[in-house]
């Protein structure tokens, strides 16, 4: 498969050149079952491994743990996707740096000028502060449920590392963000619209990988929508996939040009599948089985788990081995989240015996 721009003969991904560069260091795994073909239940159970709703998503859960031992002032950022909390971690919304540089310093008028005017004066300012953290205090001392003392505790400790939020904000002043051109083979592409969501995704992943290196954020939510292709399937889901591989494959080099290629995991995934066959509308509608892509420093390259058979439908795989076994089991998504679990080290934490995932043990991330 290949894709490229409508004006001209750039190719925006070749999927034989991205295959063959990135096989190594990938761990695909298909015929994944959802168990739903709902947009809001798939989602939730992608990134959370539980189907039903009042389970907070995997990378809240590892934000969470990190903020418990250390001050994170942007420990989760989410650009979209599911990213419920259920109040163990605050959530932060940045998906650019001017976002983050007016949080970093919301008494300038123009955070990209340090010297430019301010709304308050500083003494004004340091009254505001002084009066908000009262407030808080005073609340969290009347406070005597548990969930609302965690989540007030969580905001003191945000609010403790704004010295921090702002030095990154400084950084990103000076950092020159890359963009689609900047990516080998794309210098000369004339439309940029035809990559507008891959230009996108390499904005939010910079802004995540800066802040893991910075010290003040440790799991973060990428989004790109375009998949839900009712009509008009090939020529719509074609280019988005194009993209979000492209983008994929980017993350991964710019971790390693970062010096955090070895503490950078990264999942890919999606709320569901596409049936196998086409509506009237050469369109395809949802599917409950879908695939995973895995990647980071623990996790074995090279290595494709579980398959479909010709209806698309899943096919099981061994329990120890992890090959294709008729005796078997189908491989879901509580099975891969109990694995990211013990990656994480969230299995042994008290968010386990909270939110419990039910499934056998499978050697997903090291058979």
């Amino acid at each position: 498969m290949k894709y490229t721009t409508d004006n001209d003969a750039t190719t925006i991904f070749d999927a034989d050149v991205f295959w063959k560069k990135n096989a190594p260091r990938l761990r695909i795994f298909n015929g994944v079952d959802n168990q739903t073909n709902n947009h809001d239940a798939g989602s939730r159970t992608t990134w959370s491994g539980q189907l039903s709703e009042g389970y907070p998503a995997f990378a809240a859960l590892v934000a969470a743990m990190a903020a418990g031992k250390q001050t994170l002032p942007l420990a989760f950022i989410s650009n979209g996707g599911f990213d419920a909390t259920q109040g163990v971690v605050s959530l932060t919304r940045v998906g650019d740096a001017n976002s983050l540089a007016r949080i970093a310093h919301p008494n300038i008028m123009d955070p990209g000028d340090m010297n430019s005017d301010t709304y308050l004066s500083n003494q004004t300012m340091s009254r505001v502060i002084a009066a908000q953290n009262g407030r808080l205090q005073a609340l969290h001392n009347k406070q005597r449920l548990p969930i609302l003392k965690k989540s007030m505790n969580a905001l003191y400790m945000a609010r403790q590392g704004d010295d921090g939020l702002a030095t990154l904000a400084d950084e990103f002043n000076s950092y020159k963000f890359d963009d689609v051109q900047d990516l080998p083979g794309l210098a000369n592409i004339n439309n940029t619209g035809d990559a507008r969501d891959l230009s996108s995704l390499m904005q939010e992943a910079q802004v995540a990988m800066l802040a893991f290196k910075a010290g003040v954020a440790v799991s973060a939510n990428l989004d790109i929508g375009g998949f839900d292709t009712h009509s008009d399937h090939d020529q719509n889901h074609t280019p988005q996939v194009a993209q979000l591989l492209r983008a994929l494959e980017y993350i991964l080099d710019k971790a390693k040009v970062m010096g955090i290629d070895d503490r950078l995991y990264v999942m890919c995934g999606s709320d569901f599948g596409r049936t196998p066959d086409y509506n009237k509308g050469n369109g395809k509608d949802h599917w409950n089985i879908t695939s995973v892509i895995a990647a980071g420093p623990t996790i074995g390259g090279n290595r494709v788990i579980g398959a479909t058979d010709a209806g698309f439908k899943a096919t099981a795989v061994n329990q120890t081995s992890l090959n294709p076994d008729a005796n078997g089991i189908v491989v879901g998504t509580n099975h891969i989240h109990l694995q990211l679990r013990k990656l994480a080290g969230v299995d042994k934490s008290e968010f386990a015996a909270q939110y419990p995932i039910a499934g056998e043990d499978l050697p997903l991330f090291t058979a």
